[in-house]
């Protein structure tokens, strides 16, 4: 096993050590005003004192609204009913809900239809193995719960 000699690159903000090659990435996002120091989790980082003038106002407290006593007056605003499904909506956003609901409405419907002609047709029966005596339904030639044919 040949171990080969690795040159390393030094950031003269950071002190980070870099392939070769590697430390001119490294130099677009560090400089000397914002070098890019990381500390390892688990280790404290000493902590700053602000000075008096970047120090945070102190809070007066939470800012309490009722919305009872509010003084917005919403009698104004106009809402048209969807006559499909009854949801209220601004008139200028009912006429593409319409649309939209109008075609769901119409495949609910044709599903309905199907599954009740199916329902007509069938009349489904069903019929009991005769090893188990597990019901299955008609059209079935396996039991489902021991697979003996149905003759």
């Amino acid at each position: 096993m040949e171990v080969q000699n690795i040159q390393y690159e030094q950031c003269e903000f950071c002190n980070r050590k870099f392939f070769e090659g590697k430390l001119k990435m490294h130099l677009k996002l560090c400089s000397k005003e914002k070098p890019m120091i990381f500390v390892a989790k688990g280790k404290e980082e000493p902590k700053k004192k602000r000075s008096k003038s970047m120090a945070k106002p102190k809070s007066q407290g939470p800012k309490k609204t009722n919305r009872e006593n509010s003084s917005l007056d919403r009698s104004y605003i106009t809402t048209a009913e969807c006559h499909v499904c009854g949801r209220k909506f601004n008139p200028r956003n009912l006429e593409s809900h319409l649309e939209l609901c109008q075609k769901n409405q119409k495949e609910l419907m044709y599903k309905k239809m199907l599954i009740e002609k199916q329902l007509k047709q069938k009349k489904i029966t069903t019929y009991h193995c005769k090893q188990c005596s597990y019901e299955m339904e008609q059209d079935h030639n396996f039991c489902g719960r021991c697979g003996f044919k149905r003759k």
